[in-house]
């Protein structure tokens, strides 16, 4: 589950010339059937990018995600 959310958040960033170094991500279990699901948001609080060789900082990293 982790890689399969972290290809989704990395291509969509990539669309943005955005390069993801990394990132964190909290899951749980939720439900009846205890099935595990995120349960922390995705923002650049919790994730380290780049765009052309330089570091973003998360505000203007969550700038760069929300833009159109």
């Amino acid at each position: 589950l982790t890689i399969k959310i972290s290809n989704i958040i990395k291509e969509e960033l990539a669309k943005k010339g955005i390069e993801l170094y990394d990132i964190k991500l909290e899951f749980g279990r939720v439900g009846e059937n205890n099935e595990i699901a995120l349960i922390d948001e995705v923002s650049g609080g919790n994730m380290r990018a780049y765009k052309d060789g330089k570091y973003i900082e998360p505000l203007k990293l969550e700038r760069l995600i929300l833009a159109d």
